[in-house]
């Protein structure tokens, strides 16, 4: 039953919007309308929920990222400027969230590890031939600490600096971490034994 919401929900994101039906939207949740928060659920889950699936390590992970990031997106509805996407503005509160959801896990490792060189041509060719339903699902295979470090820089563009400012870790550890990610996604990819059972 839940997942059968969460399907029906994911099929009814549409990236199309009209700006009246937005501002209405908005309204209604700056007036907290239950009408309204329900629409605006049933418009962005899909959506939201693929990013916080790329940062979690379970469906359910992703739902309490999903639903901690709705309620601050209720709570602050009133500081969206309406300058800029609404979408993005969401996203971006999703991502922080994740963010902070992710700062629980350990990232300092007591090993020593030495950062792998990958050949790039080699790992872009094989992201490049997955869907994007078995990306998430290889993904989801590598440790927390990792695939936070992968989404921070290969997805959203941040440099390491950047991620261990945001994360209170070392350059090389955030080094070391997105090398491991790339190192498991690879393995991953060439096994093909990534299905979920």
């Amino acid at each position: 039953m839940f997942i059968e919401i969460e399907y029906n929900c994911m099929l009814q994101t549409k990236t199309t919007n009209t700006s009246k039906e937005e501002k209405s939207l908005i309204e209604g949740l700056s007036n907290n309308e239950r009408s309204s928060q329900t629409a605006f659920y049933k418009k962005y889950f899909g959506l939201m929920f693929s990013i916080a699936l790329r940062y979690s390590s379970t469906r359910e992970d992703a739902h309490e990222i999903i639903n901690m990031a709705f309620l601050k997106t209720f709570k602050s509805i009133n500081s969206y400027s309406g300058s800029g996407s609404f979408e993005g503005w969401i996203r971006t509160i999703v991502k922080r969230t994740a963010i902070d959801y992710c700062r629980k896990f350990k990232y300092n490792t007591t090993q020593t590890h030495e950062i792998l060189e990958i050949d790039a041509t080699v790992y872009n060719e094989a992201i490049n031939n997955l869907q994007a339903e078995d990306f998430l699902q290889i993904i989801a295979l590598v440790p927390q600490a990792s695939r936070t470090v992968f989404n921070l820089f290969a997805i959203e563009g941040y440099s390491h600096k950047e991620i261990s400012d945001k994360l209170n870790i070392s350059v090389g550890t955030s080094k070391w971490h997105l090398s491991n990610a790339r190192k498991l996604l690879i393995d991953l990819i060439k096994s093909g034994d990534y299905g979920y059972e």
